[in-house]
């Protein structure tokens, strides 16, 4: 038997591609009848036309405000702008600073009165010389310390003070310290050997100190108190200096002192405090902390600074050897009037300074070369003066701010000291265990212990002796030389509270959200759960595509009853088609 299959069509059926847009656009229908924004639900569940254009309108224009009001929101965020604000911390210890002292006189005349009378050095050779020369308009450069230092690098570190006679008394938190606590500090240009107190880091393991100096207490009694000697009291016998008026820093008696964070570059000229001989003076301090934001917010870094060491980072300090670089790039010359940093490239690792003078010891051949010599003072002079006076340069520096900084609130005040009523017993605890003082000192001591030993005994006699003219006149001077000679500095923490200036986000993730729902919300009524539900929508169009490609591979030109009775309901005006097996 053969079984003959024939198909009756009674009208022209449905395409597929008509059934997945009748099915898509049935979900589309039905979700947007539930949506949650009301624009949505409106165009679905409108039957007049003239309704459902509208509400679209209304729709589009509430899109098209929502979206502009987006884009500001992003753009808002996109700044990464941050707001500062300041809290107090208490109960917590507080690093006690770094505390850099210069005498404000360069050179220790004791120390050229015995080099000069050794005739070992090259100072007089070098006087005679600059004496002699005609340098034009670098005269005053060549007269000034730091070309001396320049020619003579070794001679101006031994002739500047040393540590054993600048400070001679100390004591941190009530105990003794001793020349041990602080480390040399040298500034070829202004005041040569400096020495810090407390500077934060290890000489012999080439590193910050891990153990900080912190502080549970306040008050003098508690902080660093040094008593310093200027040693203004021995000059060369029937001289007198040469000044100069232009630099605004140099010949006057006392301390230049710098109160900076420890492990950070000392700047005594651009950032210290003048105290003066015969005055005791209290600096009293508040710590200050700084925390800055890093990328994307801001530019901070945690990175070192290398100078002539690694120091933490400071803004000044690193525009500063920036300079210095800039310098040697563009004279072929250091300056000892900037920092020094540490050259990796071999071939300025020997960079002769601006102001270095090769034959300054043979005339002739100084001669021959003066014009190369007052080239390179010349680049560095006008050079400098530029890069004061334009801060371009500091784009291409790469210095940025710290994230992490310390600073020090200072409150300076003074009082007379150390009266006359205490002198005698002051340098008799003072000296007494010096070694190497000053001669004068020494003379003015034992002329006050004979007045005193004159006057003890005239009161063991019951007499009364008036002081004559000769006694008045030692005391006079002896009381003048101690006054321009000692200083007391104390240095303390006023209050154990740290002010702490903390930037933060001014904008930040939630906030973003928060517009961004608050804005869906005004203009379209669009919250999560309507998200969910276009999430919804899409999931089930890309499942209605995903059923529709597999029936077809599966031979599905046979028609599947559920799609066309879905079809029908939606389009009740067509016809499928009809399969029926006619048997023979």
């Amino acid at each position: 038997m053969q079984l003959i299959t024939r198909y009756i069509s009674l009208s022209p059926g449905p395409s597929r591609k008509k059934q997945k847009q009748a099915s898509a656009l049935r979900i589309m229908t039905e979700l947007g009848s539930e949506s949650s924004a009301h624009g949505l639900a409106k165009i679905a569940s409108s039957a007049s036309k003239k309704r459902k254009v509208i509400w679209s309108f209304l729709v589009i224009l509430g899109f098209t405000a929502a979206t502009v009001q987006l884009s500001f929101i992003v753009s808002k965020f996109l700044a990464y702008q941050v707001v500062e604000v300041s809290q107090m911390k208490e109960g917590m210890p507080v690093e006690f600073p770094s505390v850099t002292l210069c005498n404000i006189a360069t050179v220790s005349l004791t120390k050229i009165n015995e080099l000069i009378n050794q005739n070992a050095t090259d100072i007089m050779p070098w006087l005679t010389f600059i004496k002699n020369t005609n340098f034009g308009d670098h005269d005053e450069r060549m007269d000034s310390h730091q070309a001396f230092y320049e020619n003579l690098p070794e001679v101006a570190q031994a002739i500047g003070h040393s540590i054993d006679n600048f400070v001679i008394s100390c004591r941190f938190n009530a105990r003794e310290c001793s020349a041990a606590n602080f480390s040399l500090y040298f500034d070829g240009k202004n005041y040569y050997n400096c020495y810090t107190f407390n500077s934060g880091y290890d000489a012999v393991e080439k590193q910050p100190k891990k153990e900080k100096l912190l502080m549970h207490t306040t008050g003098p009694q508690n902080g660093l108190s040094v008593i310093l000697s200027l040693e203004n009291d021995n000059p060369p016998a029937g001289a007198y200096g040469l000044y100069d008026v232009k630099n605004h820093i140099a010949f006057s008696g006392g301390v230049r002192a710098h109160v900076h964070a420890p492990n950070t570059m000392p700047s005594p000229a651009d950032h210290g405090f003048d105290v003066p001989p015969g005055y005791s003076t209290s600096v009293g301090l508040n710590a200050i902390l700084h925390s800055r934001l890093p990328n994307p917010y801001g530019n901070c870094t945690c990175s070192n600074i290398e100078g002539d060491r690694s120091y933490l980072n400071t803004i000044f300090s690193c525009l500063q050897l920036c300079k210095q670089r800039i310098l040697v790039q563009r004279c072929g010359c250091k300056t000892a009037a900037l920092p020094m940093y540490k050259e990796t490239d071999p071939k300025k690792q020997n960079l002769p300074f601006c102001g270095a003078i090769k034959n300054w010891r043979n005339t002739e051949a100084f001669l021959k070369n003066s014009s190369v010599e007052q080239y390179t003072m010349k680049c560095e002079e006008d050079l400098l003066n530029y890069l004061n006076n334009d801060r371009s340069y500091e784009n291409t520096c790469n210095c940025f701010q710290p994230c992490d900084e310390t600073s020090y609130q200072k409150h300076i005040s003074q009082s007379y000291w150390p009266l006359e009523f205490y002198q005698l017993d002051a340098l008799r605890n003072l000296y007494q265990n010096i070694t190497i003082s000053s001669i004068l000192i020494r003379e003015v001591s034992e002329k006050l212990n004979n007045l005193q030993a004159r006057f003890e005994q005239y009161m063991q006699e019951n007499r009364k002796e008036e002081y004559n003219q000769t006694d008045l006149d030692t005391l006079i001077r002896a009381s003048t030389i101690v006054r321009q000679n000692l200083i007391r500095l104390n240095i303390y923490l006023e209050d154990l509270s740290v002010v702490e200036f903390k930037q933060m986000p001014a904008y930040e993730l939630a906030d973003l959200f928060a517009d961004i729902g608050g804005t869906l919300g005004l203009w379209m009524g669009i919250s999560v759960l309507t998200i969910m539900e276009l999430v919804e929508l899409l999931i089930r169009v890309s499942m209605l595509l995903c059923d529709s490609e597999s029936g077809s591979l599966n031979g599905a030109s046979a028609g599947d009853p559920r799609e066309d009775q879905e079809y029908a309901e939606l389009n009740p005006h067509q016809h499928v088609k009809q399969k029926a097996p006619l048997p023979i």
